[in-house]
């Protein structure tokens, strides 16, 4: 089962939302609720848990940013490797070894691509762990970049007010995702969930669990 960290643990006084089952049940249909590896948006994912989750809390909507966005580091990570075998062609290795010795150019080689695994590593980790939760209490928003900065955001439901998405491009409307922002009330912080499939729908989704439209 997968684990989502999330720290810091809210009030349990929060109105539990009566999702409107009909609205629920008709986005389902459209998304897997398994949470796979590259999994970007579920509905209802009956796979996942994360820290300091309340006993009677479920997760009703999982987001991360679209899979499109990894094809770019994806790119660069096999051009970075791959390059190597063409500069095997181009090297005349009699001069090389004849100034540096063969241990020196092995360790060398070990060491480029240690540092292409680590830049894929770092990238796919970063990609992974940023995540949005829809919960029956509340959103929560984790960030991650690299392995130096993690920051958790947390809001009741009750608290949002409002729910907008925007697709900006000629990429962003081909491949289907934009940024989903989240309006709070009082001095609560807004929720931006950045380059999330189906924002629209997901911005729906959330709409109907909020009750904007009655469904509360």
């Amino acid at each position: 089962m997968a684990d989502i960290f999330v720290a810091s643990r809210e009030e349990k006084n929060a109105p539990v939302p009566k999702i409107s089952s009909d609205k629920i049940e008709a986005e389902k249909s459209t998304f897997d609720d398994k949470v796979h590896l590259f999994s970007s948006f579920s509905l209802n994912p009956t796979d996942v848990s994360f820290e300091n989750q309340e006993k009677d809390e479920k997760i009703l909507l999982f987001v991360r940013k679209s899979k499109i966005l990894n094809l770019k580091w994806i790119g660069v990570a096999i051009g970075l490797t791959v390059a190597p075998l063409f500069i095997i062609f181009l090297i005349d290795w009699t001069l090389l070894l004849g100034l540096v010795s063969f241990k020196y150019v092995f360790y060398f080689a070990a060491l480029y691509f240690l540092v292409v695994v680590a830049y894929a590593y770092v990238n796919f980790i970063t990609w992974y762990f940023n995540i949005a939760l829809i919960t029956n209490l509340r959103v929560i928003d984790v960030d991650f970049a690299g392995l130096i900065y993690k920051n958790i955001a947390i809001t009741k439901l009750s608290l949002v007010q409002d729910v907008s998405s925007t697709q900006v491009g000629v990429v962003r409307n081909m491949f289907n995702y934009g940024d989903i922002l989240v309006q709070t009330a009082g001095n609560v912080d807004n929720f931006i969930f950045e380059a999330a499939p189906n924002p629209e729908k997901a911005s729906r989704i959330i709409e109907n669990l909020i009750g904007k439209h009655g469904t509360v």
